[in-house]
């Protein structure tokens, strides 16, 4: 498996934790998420603005992701609408949805 993939969906999280773990690496599945939403919404944003010019990074409790610009300004942020389960639980019920949910909040953030 390419370690460049993000994973999809929750048959790739679990095939990526077996693979560190059969490197010798304890990583869990809430790791993987983590890096997956983040390096995906990286690469959402990054196609819609032709080149990677802004930065994506969770805040301090996993609940946003957080578009920062050049200068380290905060652009905006993808979170979850009120009363739902966060990004991680999302993503773990329905990968599909969830990234489907990130496009569109890449869209309102840099409004392409």
């Amino acid at each position: 498996m390419d370690m460049q993939k993000i994973p999809e969906d929750m048959q790739d999280v679990r095939d990526r934790v077996a693979l560190m773990a059969g490197r010798g690496f304890t990583v869990s599945e809430e790791d993987v998420i983590k890096e997956a939403l983040k390096a995906g919404f990286q690469s959402i944003v990054d196609e819609k603005m032709d080149g990677n010019y802004y930065t994506v990074r969770w805040d301090e409790n996993f609940s946003a992701l957080q578009v920062f610009g050049m200068d380290n300004e905060l652009v905006g942020s993808a979170m979850p609408k009120e009363g739902s389960a966060s990004f991680i639980a999302q993503f773990e019920a329905n990968a599909t949805n969830t990234w489907y949910t990130l496009d569109k909040d890449a869209l309102k953030i840099i409004g392409r």
